[in-house]
């Protein structure tokens, strides 16, 4: 059994409303379908941080981040590869972002979605991240 190690950032905007928008990636795959928040490997030479920073640039080309939320979120999973079973470790950190700008990596995404909280919960494929969203969501309201 194998395990890999992924970071990412699950980006959230304010709206005119001041109501924040989460930024929902359709990831491409076998089946296109996968919809979940930016996120990849961690190369040996990176922190979790440098990662999560890096592939936020790569997928989506944000490249001004601040932290402004210090609190990560992890989930774990599993999936099959050629019979081989691979456990997933994820750490997402949350980040508000103010430029509005985005250009997806079109070889890696088929597109994106800014959605308030109820939209992303519909939007989103996998139930774990549903379950970070909804904690994200009860640490920014809090």
């Amino acid at each position: 059994m194998k395990t890999e190690y992924s970071c990412g950032i699950v980006i959230f905007f304010k709206n005119s409303e001041w109501k924040p928008e989460f930024l929902i990636i359709n990831q491409k795959s076998e089946n296109w379908s996968f919809r979940w928040f930016p996120k990849w490997h961690i190369e040996p030479w990176e922190t979790e941080l440098q990662a999560a920073k890096r592939e936020i640039w790569e997928e989506v080309w944000i490249k001004e981040i601040e932290i402004i939320w210090k609190k990560t979120f992890t989930t774990t999973y599993s999936f099959k590869v050629r019979d081989e079973t691979i456990n997933k470790n994820v750490t997402l950190f949350v980040w508000e972002v103010k430029n509005k700008s985005i250009k997806i990596q079109e070889s890696e995404l088929n597109g994106y979605k800014r959605a308030e909280f109820d939209v992303a919960m519909n939007i989103l494929t996998h139930q774990n991240y549903k379950s970070i969203l909804e904690n994200v969501k009860l640490y920014l309201w809090c």
